[in-house]
């Protein structure tokens, strides 16, 4: 495990940090938005290439439904509840040759934090539980921020999807990870013990929506997400966000650019982080070499997948002020959102790397008012509703699919 090379510093005025490590999640229907508001910048809903080339890519995903294509979109809080990106998995998957299951399914629930709502991972059996921003981990950390250790060598999960899968992939850190029994339905079983975080590979005679898995492993084994997929061919859209995560979060887990790669094999990483970073006393250069570490890291595991990075957009921090005995809350605009955005961009033109400027399609400067009058926003007002991310989800597939279909 690499040692914290970047911790952040929280600011003396960051009083958010508890809501942003512990969102209220709204839940509600994923339904397609009808009509966009109109302060959302429409003419700038594309992904700026800054001299990429995703030809290739294309040709990837034009043949989707004859052959597996992967994206990974790694984030924060925004991204942990799988709100926005829902609705790009349902879309990309009806655009692209159909989906390969649900995907990459993690046990937030079990480690103490919420999780989508298209999924269960439940358990009799008691864990030790590690967190990204809950330092320091008592159990080995994994490439999705999520850790969940059983205190007894025989333990039990029952996976619980919307969506049928033919196999489960469960990702574990230790020596090995046997299946015991799970029903029936089993047809064949295999584990990978090539890489950090292993994967036991267990395969089902007919699509399964529930199952049970008794699983056996040595003390010290920490589980940290399980793949649940359906068929040979088509999309699977991976989703790795946790709460209150920053670049550093990610590049402090030592193995997650290695892991993505060996685990989930991409073809192409989405990264949507930056708002964590607009909380706290972390200088621009800083913020920049922090970016560059976590992005370098993927890169150099990656080097076949092709990157995209994606900008915050603007929100609000928490102001209190006493006053004979009163304490008043109120919100104003955080500038350093601007900031990281601006740093962000400045670093996808220098590098050559494709983004997505989330902060300007939202509608800019001074755009989270509207956001929140319209009930965009959260009344946390950082986070948004249902309808706020069913919003975003729609645009940021609007500019895939300008880039990714031929």
């Amino acid at each position: 495990m690499a040692a914290l090379s970047c911790p952040l510093i929280l600011n003396a005025q960051d009083n958010q940090a508890a809501t942003r490590q512990n969102p209220t999640v709204e839940t509600g229907n994923l339904a397609a938005a009808e009509t966009y508001p109109a302060y959302i910048n429409l003419k700038a809903n594309r992904i700026d290439m800054n001299g990429a080339d995703w030809s290739d890519l294309v040709q990837v995903f034009a043949a989707s439904d004859s052959c597996p294509v992967t994206i990974v979109h790694i984030g924060d809080s925004h991204l942990q509840a799988d709100m926005g990106t829902a609705v790009t998995r349902r879309r990309l998957g009806s655009e692209l040759g159909g989906l390969r299951g649900r995907g990459l399914i993690i046990p937030f629930r079990l480690a103490g934090t919420n999780q989508p709502v298209d999924y269960q991972i439940t358990s009799t059996s008691e864990f030790k539980q590690s967190r990204l921003l809950k330092t320091p981990w008592p159990t080995a950390m994994g490439f999705t921020g999520i850790a969940i250790e059983p205190v007894t060598e025989q333990f039990d999960l029952t996976v619980t999807t919307r969506e049928p899968f033919e196999s489960l992939t469960v990702y574990f850190t230790g020596d090995t990870l046997a299946l015991v029994s799970a029903g029936d339905s089993i047809q064949t079983v295999a584990a990978s013990t090539e890489s950090v975080a292993k994967g036991l590979k267990i395969t089902f005679d007919n699509p399964m929506t529930e199952v049970r898995l008794d699983l056996l492993a040595p003390l010290g084994t920490a589980i940290h997400g399980i793949n649940a997929s359906a068929g040979e061919t088509g999309l699977a859209y991976h989703v790795i966000g946790n709460n209150g995560a920053a670049f550093s979060s990610y590049t402090d887990v030592g193995s997650v650019g290695t892991d993505v790669s060996e685990m989930l094999e991409p073809d192409l990483i989405i990264v949507s982080l930056g708002t964590n970073e607009a909380f706290n006393a972390i200088g621009s250069d800083e913020f920049r070499a922090t970016v560059d570490r976590f992005i370098k890291e993927i890169t150099a595991a990656n080097p076949d997948a092709r990157l995209l990075l994606v900008t915050p957009q603007e929100c609000h921090r928490k102001v209190t002020r006493r006053r004979r005995r009163r304490t008043r809350v109120s919100y104003q605009i955080n500038a350093n959102v601007k900031r990281m955005r601006d740093i962000i961009l400045e670093y996808a033109r220098t590098e050559g790397i494709p983004v997505y400027d989330w902060y300007t399609v939202s509608g800019g400067d001074n755009a989270s008012h509207s956001w929140i009058k319209d009930r965009l926003i959260n009344t946390d007002h950082i986070h948004l509703t249902m309808a706020g991310y069913r919003l975003q989800g729609n645009l940021f597939t609007d500019a895939l699919l300008s880039r990714l279909k031929p």
